[in-house]
Formats: structure tokens, sequence, C-alpha cells
């Protein structure tokens, strides 16, 4: 348990909002002072960490709630009829419990506490408020219906965090798949005709020098290229910034002798990590195709940051391009497919090409 924190970071702020309720206790025992006031003040501060146990330890919540029962008792009988409200703590404690005979046993603790006010009223001089009573019996009967919505609320939360990790677990497979795919189309290719070469350049010696000094230069060259093609998969794998890739872009874009226009918020909010990598690989593609094939000498950027997701539209006025789209983007779609993202490609002949990508926003 983190002694730190009043209740678990989890839950949020939602259980400070339920301690506004003991303001008025808190108050009305500090300004009854004497050693009745630190009494009841001694009191109220069990039952309060009877509240917090229920959300550390919730297997004690039940007991917790018999526990805090008792506590209100005692109050009610000292004090003010006022500290019903108190009451809704207990029944708080249905949240957490889940067998039917303690959520009866729960339920029937509130009218008890009832029927300890109405014994005061006939059999001790005190005046009780009934008003008061009634309006805290509505209380307390409603909060079962607020917990049902709350329960909803953080069980769907909890759905979408297992959701989100699952999605990351088959991005992260996927990728795994498709590193061996590419090492084995492209390094290990290569490495084979480096193999076949040194086998000829060494029967070559010493009788063809020559022939074995082209075979030595050819493996040379094959082994820069590996070495380039590692690189690259290497560089694929690291964990992108969308912020950087984005300074990045506009830098090479001008290098080139583009025109750069940029218009994207940044930092761009709502996206985990896993998200922003691929929105940032996808920006990266994205440019690189432009440089490469467009012929433009303007290119536009720019970033949507909607509630819903991050929408990013890069647009050139270059050559356009037919046919089907080559490895680079391909490999793009199937990583945004993967997050339930999509890209829509927009392009003729002499008129530019325009790349739409959706990144959702996930709740983390």
């Amino acid at each position: 348990m983190n002694v730190m924190r009043l209740f678990p970071e989890k839950y949020g702020r939602a259980p400070l909002f339920w301690l506004i309720y003991m303001l008025v206790p808190l108050i009305a025992l500090i300004a009854t002072g004497g050693w009745e006031g630190g009494f009841g003040l001694l009191l109220l501060l069990v039952f309060f960490l009877m509240f917090r146990d229920m959300y550390w330890h919730p297997s004690r919540a039940f007991f917790d709630a018999l526990g805090m029962t008792a506590l209100l008792a005692v109050l009610l009988f000292f004090f003010h009829e006022t500290f019903i409200y108190l009451s809704i703590y207990t029944t708080y404690s249905l949240y957490f419990i889940h067998k039917r005979w303690k959520i009866i046993v729960v339920y029937m603790l509130a009218p008890l506490l009832f029927f300890e006010l109405y014994m005061l009223t006939l059999y001790s001089s005190r005046v009780i408020d009934f008003s008061t009573i009634v309006a805290a019996m509505i209380l307390v009967a409603a909060i079962p219906v607020g917990i049902r919505n709350e329960v909803k609320s953080w069980n769907m939360k909890e759905q979408l965090s297992k959701a989100n990790r699952r999605i990351e677990e088959l991005v992260k497979q996927q990728e795994r798949e498709r590193i061996g795919r590419d090492l084995h189309d492209t390094v290990g290719q290569t490495l084979s005709m480096i193999t076949l070469k040194s086998d000829i350049a060494r029967r070559s010696l010493p009788d063809k020098i020559e022939q074995a000094e082209r075979e030595i230069k050819e493996i040379h060259t094959i082994s820069r290229t590996v070495l380039n093609q590692i690189r690259e998969i290497v560089s694929d794998l690291k964990q992108l910034s969308f912020r950087e890739e984005l300074i990045h872009a506009e830098k090479l874009l001008r290098e080139m002798e583009m025109e750069a226009v940029v218009d994207a918020p940044v930092p761009v909010h709502g996206l985990n990590p896993l998200y922003e990598n691929i929105l940032a690989y996808s920006l990266r593609e994205s440019i690189t195709n432009v440089i490469r094939h467009s012929f433009a000498s303007r290119c536009t950027i720019r970033v949507e940051d909607l509630p819903e997701e991050v929408r990013m539209t890069i647009s050139d006025d270059g050559i356009g391009f037919k046919g089907e789209p080559g490895n680079g983007l391909l490999g793009m779609e199937e990583r945004l497919h993967m997050i339930s993202g999509r890209m829509n490609i927009e392009s003729a002949k002499q008129r530019g090409t325009v790349l739409v990508v959706h990144v959702p926003k996930v709740q983390k």
C-alpha cells in the first residue's frame, strides 16, 4: 500500500468527492470542543480510516461497513441527528461487496440507524428533526444507483485498458513477423550472395588473381549494402517522437529546396506512445515519398487534433502517380490498420497527391 496516497490511483478523484459529506460533522465536532469534541473527532477519524481501507482492501469492505455503522451509532447517540448522513459511506461499501447475503446485511444497516434515532425520541428528551432523517433516507436509497453507474464506468475503463494492452501485444507480434520477413527477404539473400562470391574468390586463388579481385570488390560492395539494410530495419524499430519527426520533415523539405508549409499543433494530445509512433512513422514515410517521387515544389503538412482522432494531411503539387502503392505505403497502411486507423490517397497526373492519415485516440 502506498502510504503517500489517500486512495489507490486507479480510482482517480472520485473518492475525494465523497469526503465532502464528512465536512459538516468535522466542523460540528471541532465547535463542540472539550473532551466530548475530542472523543467525537477520534471516532470520526477511525470512521474515515475504515472508509479508506475499503479502497485499499476491498475484501474487507463488509467488515469495514459493520465497523462504520457501529461508530456512527455511537456518534448519533452522543451528538446530532444530522450525523445520519454519514450512513452513505456504509451504503457505498456495496461497490466492493458481491456476495448476496452481505449485500442484504449492508442494506439493513441504514434502517437500523434510523430505528436508533426513533428510539431516542421515545426514551430520551432529545427533539429530533425527522425531515432531516427522511432526506437522508432518500439520499441513501439513491446511492446504489450512483454506485452502479460508477461501476459501469470503471469497468469500461478497465476493459479499454486491457484492449489497449492487447493491441500493443498484437502490434509487437506483427512487428516481429515483419522484421523476420525483412531479414529473410533482404539481408538473408544478400548474405547468401556474399557466401557465393567468397567461394568463387577462394576457388579463383591463386590461378585467377584478377577474377578473385573482382569478386572481393563485389563482396565489399555487397557488405556495405547489407549494413545499410540492417540500419534501415533498426531505424524502423526506434521509438519515434512525432514532434521530432515533424521538425525533421520540415528541415528535410527545405534542404531539398521545396517550400514547406506546416500547420500542426505540437504536441498532439490523447495518443499513447504506440499510436504516436505510428503517426510519426506515417509522416516519415509520406515525406520520403514526396521527396523521392513527386518532383514537387511545395509540400503542405496539416495536422488536426480532433476529439476522436488525429488527422494528418500531406499534400504536394507534384506529378502525382498511378498504379499500385509501393512497399512503403503498404507497410504504413498495415500499421495503421493494426490500431484501427486508416489512410486515403488522392492523386492525379500533374495535379499532385493528397494523403490523409487517421489515427484514433484511445483512452489509456
